[in-house]
């Protein structure tokens, strides 16, 4: 049985007024145990059944109200729970002592919880569960249920306080400004009484009426409400007959069948198609079940004890904690199948397919299980995802007819999504449409981590080398001439005084010395990325750089060929390179000569620099400054070689690619 669309653009305000409604509620236990440690209040004050219905009504109500087509039933299960948690929140708040329209909001309270309450068993009823009426010839039933609200508002708005059963009102000295004792006659009384149950049982004579008439699952679904309905009746009448505190527990225990009735209805016979929306206004209803039930025992067991209301209420805080998550499990198991709503459990999906980094794990483990819930959720009895690389994850086979739904990541295509095709209704329809997104971004996470891993990994290695480099230019540069010095000052401090001319001399010395370290340290911060390279291009970089290293006594020569709009990453290395062969030559060889060579030979560079010093020991391990020379040019492909003969100079060669191909890091 499939209801009418209701407008959309009012959905926003009833989902509003139902988590009012909720709150209320909420807000309204949470100040009748205030009053209950102070000892204020008075019993029985039925304010178990105001709360449970403001929670599982408007619960229900916001959800039906979001994604259903019901029409009026969620304004209605919405104006229960709202009816109800007010007057129990204004309740409370007069009863919390002499405060701002405390007496206003006791005498609202009087009366608004009856029409709230009786709504419910009569018109709610009588328009389940299509928001219409069965016929035209149930119209004066439905104007008899409207009468008997508005008889109940008025006759409760006019009765006495102490005069309301079976329910006195005892509030500090606070009476009702326009009580009439005529209101609260047993006459009274047992005409509206009468009036309650001629409505309430037509309305179930409507659905009984309608059960007759249908078939298949609309038939079932009606058995159910039915069944709801009767119920709610029976347990407010044991309720009102019972001694307490039984009979308070029997009264809040009837706002519970219709909200069950409802959703079993739902679940298992897709009333309103809300099987994902009415599980979350089922786990609350549950809750409230369970709140009531836990309170009224620890209160029946405490007896007279004054401080039962307080142990009943930290009792069932503690018990509904642990149990949210349980009820919330149960619940998804019974409507989808598994312990989590279709979006939780894409997400969970989605979760991990980003904490996977493996390529072969998320193509081979985790896209099956993605196609796998899939199927559940949908209720499909094959998926299949086709990426658009061409692989293809299934579930079950396929078979005539196919539902294809195109995947987009980012307005892109990103693979096929292939399920059972049949007809499917407006919430189905949205939750495919949602599930299709979802496996979008897993298909897109499939395609895109062997490029997000590997450019992950190109970031941190570029930073690590970075700071490598960093380390092999102080080690080689700032660091031994900053020590040279230091030992040329104190050299000039231990003969100041016995040759003042020699540690002038000495001192006339270390000051360019000094200055040269400064354009060292300078150097080396510009050398992240020399501005010589981008101004005067590698050759110039090069030749600026043979200049800072040349001594009247140490001469340094430069020569180039065919080396002109290298790559930014190939001429940085070339000059790295060169700079580290000079400081090597410079301050380990005692090099008086030294000849820089770039040259484009092929699809190469080859930078050569060779000097005349004392060589290479060949019982010496590899140093930092051939090690740093060494991985500059293997990063990007090229060769690194040294040769050197002890006493007889070194020559390092670099052969670096002229360009960077695609597989280059």
């Amino acid at each position: 049985m499939t209801a009418g669309q209701h407008p959309g653009h009012h959905s926003g305000v009833r989902v509003t007024l139902g988590v009012l409604a909720v709150a209320s509620g909420i807000g309204g236990g949470v100040l009748h145990a205030v009053n209950a440690v102070a000892g204020r209040g008075f019993e029985p004050s039925f304010w178990l059944v105001q709360a449970a219905d403001a929670v599982a009504f408007g619960a229900v109500g916001a959800v039906l109200a979001a994604r259903s087509t019901a029409r009026r039933v969620p304004d209605l299960m919405v104006a229960t729970g709202l009816g109800q948690g007010v007057s129990l929140l204004l309740m409370e708040y007069a009863i919390l002592g002499p405060l701002p329209l405390a007496s206003l909001a006791l005498w609202v309270a009087s009366w608004l919880w009856a029409p709230a309450l009786f709504l419910s068993a009569t018109v709610l009823v009588l328009l389940l569960p299509e928001g219409t009426l069965p016929s035209a010839r149930w119209r004066p039933v439905l104007a008899l249920s409207w009468a008997v609200l508005a008889l109940h508002a008025v006759v409760w708005a006019v009765t006495r306080y102490e005069d309301e059963t079976p329910r006195p009102i005892d509030v500090r000295d606070l009476r009702n400004p326009v009580g009439l004792a005529v209101a609260g006659t047993p006459a009274v009384q047992v005409v509206l009484g009468a009036l309650t149950l001629a409505a309430a049982g037509l309305a179930l004579a409507s659905l009984v009426s309608r059960w007759r008439k249908s078939s298949g699952d609309a038939r079932q679904q009606l058995k159910w409400l039915a069944v709801g309905a009767a119920l709610v009746v029976l347990l407010f009448e044991l309720g009102v007959a019972a001694p307490q505190p039984w009979g308070e527990l029997l009264v809040g225990l009837s706002a519970l069948p219709m909200p069950l009735a409802m959703g079993v209805a739902a679940l298992r016979h897709r009333l309103w198609d809300v099987d994902l929306a009415i599980s979350t206004g089922l786990r609350y209803v549950l809750l409230s079940a369970v709140a009531i039930a836990v309170y009224t025992v620890v209160v029946s067991l405490l007896g007279a004890f004054s401080g039962a209301p307080v142990v009943a209420t930290a009792v069932v805080a503690l018990v509904l904690l642990p149990l949210h998550d349980r009820l919330r499990r149960l619940v998804n198991r019974l409507v989808h199948g598994e312990g989590n709503d279709p979006d939780t459990a894409l997400a969970e999906l989605g979760a991990r397919l980003e904490a996977t980094g493996d390529p072969v794990e998320v193509a081979d483990r985790l896209l099956p299980a993605v196609v796998d819930r899939l199927a559940g959720l949908l209720r499909s009895p094959f998926v299949v995802l086709e990426l658009l690389d061409g692989t293809v994850v299934a579930h079950g086979v396929a078979s005539d007819p196919v539902e294809s739904i195109d995947l987009r990541y980012a307005g892109a295509r990103v693979g096929v999504l292939k399920l059972a095709g049949r007809h499917r209704s407006r919430a189905e329809r949205s939750r495919l449409d949602r599930v299709a997104a979802q496996a979008a971004v897993a298909v897109h996470s499939v395609l895109a981590t062997r490029d997000a891993r590997r450019a992950r990994q190109l970031v941190v290695a570029a930073r690590e080398e970075e700071r490598r480099r960093l380390r092999w230019d102080l080690h080689d540069g700032v660091a031994p001439l900053l020590a040279g010095l230091a030992l040329q000052a104190e050299t000039a401090r231990d003969i100041v005084h016995d040759d003042p001319d020699a540690a002038q001399a000495i001192l006339d010395r270390l000051m360019p010395n000094l200055s040269g370290a400064v354009d060292d340290v300078r150097a080396i911060v510009h050398e992240l990325r020399p501005p010589a390279l981008d101004e005067l291009g590698v050759v110039g970089a090069v030749g600026e750089l043979a200049a800072r290293f040349s001594r009247p006594e140490r001469r340094v020569v430069v020569s180039a060929d065919n080396v002109d709009g290298l790559p930014a990453a190939i001429d940085l290395a070339a000059y790295r390179i060169v700079a580290e062969a000079l400081n090597n030559a410079v301050r380990h060889a005692a090099a008086s000569r030294i000849e820089i060579s770039l040259r484009g030979v092929g699809t190469q560079v080859e930078v050569r620099i060779t000097d005349d010093g004392r060589g290479l020991p060949t019982d010496r391990p590899s140093g930092v400054g051939l090690d740093s020379m060494r991985a500059r040019a293997e990063e990007l492909g090229g060769r690194f070689t040294v040769k050197s003969v002890p006493g007889s100079g070194t020559t390092v060669i670099a052969d670096l690619p002229l360009a960077m191909g695609d597989d280059e890091p």
